[in-house]
């Protein structure tokens, strides 16, 4: 079943397509709040209002063709609200959740344990030089697969904007890594679940 199937089933009240949209993104939604801010009460805490919020207005919701944009999206902008307008979260700032963390500490138990492969602990490495936007741009487009149009928005920046903080990463990439631009991408493509699927283990 395609998103916007799934979606229109959920808009129709289908509490199994809603079922069915938790289950799917819940560890994405989770994953990218941690990484937006390292508060994991929090981050349930506004994935649970999101999904509340989305069985309740239902019907004044319009289709989609991308549910896991929309969630992002919707979670993005309940941590914004939570940090402003709710009183237990107002320690977490605004401004930090504007840094992005996608730290590695190659020396933990983790990665010690784990069948980490060699190339994606020197990118791991590499990925830990870059700027906040910078990681924020790979992972939304290399893990989450968002489109440049799709990742602009959810930063509430340009898509030109979106295009040069990912070219300034993979040339910074290149650099630090001395390899051509072909071989970065593919090891953002054949590496991304080994160095992104880990919620928790990678916040410093």
């Amino acid at each position: 079943m395609s998103d916007q199937q799934l979606w229109a089933s959920f808009l129709q009240g289908d509490q199994q397509a809603y079922q069915n949209i938790y289950a799917l993104y819940y560890q994405n939604l989770y994953s990218y709040g941690l990484r937006k801010t390292n508060e994991p009460e929090l981050v349930r805490d506004c994935i649970q209002d999101l999904f509340v919020n989305l069985w309740t207005s239902r019907k004044n919701l319009n289709p989609t063709d991308n549910i896991k944009y929309y969630l992002l999206a919707s979670l993005k902008n309940l941590l914004i609200r939570a940090s402003t307008n709710n009183v237990r979260w107002q320690g977490v700032s605004a401004e930090s959740l504007n840094q992005f963390q996608l730290e590695f500490n190659l020396e933990s138990d983790y990665i010690r344990k784990e069948n980490i492969s060699l190339q994606a602990k020197m990118l791991m490495d590499a990925l830990d030089q870059l700027t906040p936007r910078q990681k924020e741009v790979l992972y939304l487009r290399y893990f989450e697969e968002l489109s440049f149009e799709e990742i602009a928005d959810l930063l509430d920046i340009s898509v030109r904007a979106v295009y040069k903080l990912g070219y300034r990463a993979i040339d910074a990439l290149k650099i630090i890594l001395n390899l051509p631009k072909a071989n970065i991408l593919l090891l953002l493509a054949t590496c991304r679940i080994e160095i992104f699927q880990s919620t928790g283990h990678f916040l410093r």
